[in-house]
């Protein structure tokens, strides 16, 4: 058992073989990693080559020359902040290649459901893996590939790049019945219309999540496989706007105890049930930030972590969502300085923001 310290230490006295974790390359930059004996083994006996970094074996084999370290660390902390340059596309790239993609997570979803006859998918507005990661269960980091910004987080989880969206495409495997619920006017926002524009007349607005809880159970029982799609407050709305600062616990005990009356809700209606929980993106709070945060912008913007459109922006890397294009800022860089009712911020690239959770929650699982 190994952190990534000491696999770099004993990396520096000999080859090593250990199963790393992703994103571990970030924390071990300075070394050669191999995937395979043979591949090593190739360059090791080549008298032409030189090797110019210290090795280590990133594979399950197994090799008397070469001590087997176990590593112990997580990735997924702050510290990734410090060892991704969050302006850097191919860090971006690779970052991607290890871990599931938000846009991937409708395909993910269309491939994990297979004989479950009640299937929802929450989709809380402002959520970080850092957040919920202490959850008793299973909690998957996946990457937000693109500017993190509520209405192309929201695309890209429902239609995964493509014009079908969950839904219409989980009706392939039978999946007829359908609620939508969202605290969203449809009709009012485009984006709300789009996000339920296969429901027809079964989106409702919530103003509570007691109100999915009850017109489930009202409408028990359920003679069809029945797809449910729940837009859910996060930490996004006491970002913002606030004199005061959030009670961050207060909103994370209320989601677990929301997710655990809705499995008790989906208990009762199917013996096979699936739940998906995920987020548009994290929120980058003011704590997160060093004391005097650099600011890239000599004017005003509206937005203090990401500019709108294509612009050469210090410390900015550009992308595409939709037709839509935006600017994001590497951590720890502002367009502007925070308002005092700013605690949190979101629309550029760090471990915060861009790193958001899946939940799976079935029933042969539980969440505590």
């Amino acid at each position: 058992m190994a952190t990534f310290e000491t696999i770099a230490e004993r990396a520096k006295e000999k080859p090593i073989i250990s199963e790393l974790p992703p994103l571990a390359s970030f924390y071990l930059d300075e070394f050669g990693i191999y995937r395979s004996l043979e591949e090593f083994h190739r360059d090791l006996y080549d008298p032409d080559y030189f090797f110019e970094r210290d090795v280590i074996l990133e594979t399950d084999d197994r090799h008397p020359d070469y001590p087997r370290i176990d590593c112990t660390a997580d990735p997924f902390t702050p510290a990734l902040d410090e060892v991704v340059e969050w302006d850097n596309r191919e860090h971006h790239d690779r970052i991607r290649q290890d871990l599931l993609r938000q846009s991937n997570l409708k395909e993910y979803i269309l491939d994990t459901v297979t004989t479950e006859d009640f299937v929802a998918l929450v989709i809380v507005d402002g959520l970080s893996y850092e957040s919920v990661r202490s959850f008793d269960i299973d909690v998957q980091p996946v990457i937000v590939d693109g500017i993190t910004i509520t209405e192309p987080g929201f695309r890209r989880i429902i239609y995964g790049g493509d014009k079908m969206s969950v839904y219409a495409a989980l009706t392939d495997k039978e999946f007829y019945n359908v609620y939508g619920f969202t605290y969203w006017n449809r009709g009012q926002e485009d984006l709300s219309t789009d996000l339920h524009s296969a429901m027809g007349k079964n989106v409702h607005r919530i103003n509570d999540f007691d109100q999915v809880l009850t017109q489930l159970k009202d409408d028990q029982p359920f003679h069809e496989k029945t797809f449910v799609q729940i837009t859910r407050m996060g930490f996004d709305q006491d970002s913002h706007n606030r004199k005061e600062e959030p009670n961050y616990g207060a909103i994370r005990d209320s989601l677990s105890a929301d997710l655990k009356k809705f499995a008790d809700v989906a208990a009762g209606i199917a013996d096979d049930f699936r739940i998906f929980v995920t987020s548009d993106h994290g929120i980058l709070w003011r704590d997160h930030l060093p004391n005097d945060p650099p600011v890239v912008c000599d004017d005003w913007k509206n937005h203090a972590r990401f500019v709108e459109g294509d612009k050469d922006v210090t410390h900015g890397m550009v992308e595409q969502d939709a037709g839509e294009t935006a600017t994001g800022l590497a951590y720890p860089y502002l367009t502007r300085e925070l308002k005092n009712t700013e605690w949190g911020v979101h629309g550029g690239f760090s471990y915060h923001e861009s790193v958001v959770p899946l939940i799976e929650i079935s029933n042969t699982g539980d969440l505590a």
